[in-house]
């Protein structure tokens, strides 16, 4: 564990596991904390290295106010400190969800060296696709109060616990990265990922319909879909035995 600081000076927390194999990146959404990724990396870090952070704004990392220090590039350039701080040179696999899969969408545009294939959870296209499903009234709705958080995110799958964990952080932030979700527009640059990539994604997940999802499928040049029954929003806590198997599958495929 440690802290990465950022080209703004912030700090970003990280934890890192194992020593050895493939080397599987953690990108969290909206909510920021890494809490949704422990049981998965129990399960996965005896045989690969893997690096999970929380999100400025969100647990242990740095919580500035302005929003200028909000957006997916942003995130995505935080990402980057994180893997400088881990030494990590080898290509890694991107395992991402909600927000997190712009994120790493971001981070590959402007490293597409560093990536050797992304795996998206509940994933929808960019912020512009998503403004019909979650306007910003929606998306901030309850902010202020913690238990309308809680509900705002059990509503889409999250079990009790994760939500309150990620309910915890000033409303400020949550608005900030509202902001920062609902402006991030990729328009036709999917086209250009040129690793593997995997879509794993709720059938009963109404917070990124299929509509937002098969586009990035259709668009990129290498993507594939697989389609939970009866999982909503969190593929990784909803369903962490079929996420664990997608991961090692899509993982020895790349070699």
């Amino acid at each position: 564990m440690g802290f990465a600081t950022t080209d703004d000076g912030e700090e970003i927390y990280f934890q890192a596991h194992g020593t050895s194999g493939p080397i599987l990146v953690f990108v969290s959404g909206y909510f920021g904390v890494d809490n949704i990724w422990q049981p998965l990396i129990t399960k996965l870090r005896s045989q690969y290295r893997c690096i999970a952070y929380d999100s400025r704004g969100y647990g242990r990392s740095s919580k500035p106010t302005s929003p200028d220090n909000y957006s997916i590039p942003r995130h995505a350039a935080d990402l980057r400190a994180v893997l400088q701080a881990c030494n990590i040179t080898d290509r890694v696999v991107l395992v991402t969800h909600s927000m997190g899969c712009n994120i790493a969408t971001a981070y590959y545009l402007a490293h597409p060296d560093h990536v050797a294939g992304i795996i998206y959870s509940a994933a929808y296209f960019d912020g512009e696709h998503i403004k019909k499903f979650f306007p910003m009234e929606v998306l901030t709705s309850g902010v202020d109060s913690p238990s309308q958080c809680v509900a705002f995110y059990a509503n889409m799958g999250l079990d009790e616990s994760t939500a309150i964990e990620a309910a915890k952080w000033p409303a400020y932030i949550r608005r900030n990265n509202a902001k920062a979700l609902l402006g991030f527009k990729l328009g036709d640059q999917y086209s250009g990922i040129k690793v593997p990539g995997l879509v794993i994604h709720g059938e009963a997940d109404s917070a990124a319909p299929e509509e937002l999802v098969t586009p990035i499928v259709q668009a990129m040049p290498s993507c594939k879909l697989e389609i939970l029954k009866g999982v909503r929003h969190f593929p990784p806590t909803e369903a962490p035995e079929e996420m664990e198997r997608l991961i090692r599958e899509f993982v020895s495929n790349l070699s």
